[in-house]
């Protein structure tokens, strides 16, 4: 699940104990055998609105989502283009941990003859920043949550077996009401059955909390929090598919990219790490104050 509010967190339910310190990781609140991963990143819709803003006069979320959308993935008009790239921070974050700014780089992956190249790009906002943000947002979740999905059989060529990723991704919040999210979160992060957002999804919080407290009080002896609420659930009532996910060749794309995005904030941490104060940095301009 990945709530796309003020700030952005990704929730994922797994069965694999993989912890790392770039993210929470806990027993699952109901199932034993089951763990709770948690992403939690401060910049979220603050994000995305500053880089509507700077790109529209008139703070149009229309303008934004065309712009988004228009602009191919990673900003390759070509195959051969470099693909772009960017950290977008208004205010300082937890993960990575970096100051508020904005960082802007060209990332050429490696071939069976060159090594991969990044080069910093000017910081001055580009309408193609409109998809590059949300890629980078989505990418973020991808680079961290890799180690926790598997590969799995097409549903439709059960011989065939897709890359990693998740089986299905629920939207909340209220950036899920945005079709240019949902099908670049689709695009970026995959999802083998598709994008899907909760009817509820602006109240998912206290939709989960009311369930819980449902099942604590209402189920049978031994009655699992799954089964419990399988029967309550109404799939044609309750959530609706509101874009692809898995996209044979752009998924790929986008794992070139996870490593690009690597590279982008180890580059920047150890400019950050090597400079102090205030001012401009090589690849971007830091905006504001920790």
């Amino acid at each position: 699940m990945v709530s796309l509010g003020t700030s952005t967190t990704f929730l994922m339910s797994t069965p694999t104990w993989k912890p790392d310190p770039a993210y929470h990781f806990m027993n699952h609140p109901t199932t034993p055998g089951l763990y709770m991963f948690m992403l939690c990143y401060k910049n979220g819709g603050l994000a995305r609105e500053q880089i509507r803003d700077q790109l529209s006069p008139t703070k149009s979320w229309d303008s934004f989502n065309a712009a988004a959308l228009s602009t191919p993935p990673l900003s390759q008009r070509s195959p051969t283009d470099p693909m772009r790239l960017g950290l977008y921070f208004p205010r300082p974050e937890i993960v990575p941990n970096l100051p508020s700014g904005q960082w802007r780089y060209s990332y050429q992956p490696s071939t069976a003859t060159t090594t991969s190249t990044l080069t910093p790009l000017p910081s001055t906002p580009h309408p193609d920043d409109a998809r590059n943000i949300l890629e980078s947002q989505f990418l973020s979740l991808r680079l961290r949550s890799t180690a926790l999905v598997s590969p799995a059989p097409s549903p439709t060529n059960p011989a065939k077996m897709l890359p990693a990723q998740p089986r299905r991704v629920y939207l909340v919040g209220g950036g899920s009401a945005n079709p240019a999210l949902a099908q670049i979160c689709g695009e970026v992060l995959g999802s083998i059955e598709g994008i899907y957002k909760l009817d509820i999804g602006s109240n998912a919080c206290a939709l989960g909390s009311a369930y819980k407290a449902v099942w604590a009080v209402e189920r049978k002896q031994g009655e699992g929090f799954e089964g419990f609420i399988a029967g309550r659930w109404d799939e044609g009532g309750f959530v609706r598919r509101v874009a692809g996910g898995y996209r044979e060749g752009v998924f790929e794309g986008y794992g070139d990219a996870v490593e690009g995005l690597r590279g982008v904030e180890e580059r920047v941490l150890g400019e950050q790490g090597e400079e102090e104060g205030r001012g401009k940095r090589t690849g971007g301009t830091v905006i504001g104050s920790a």
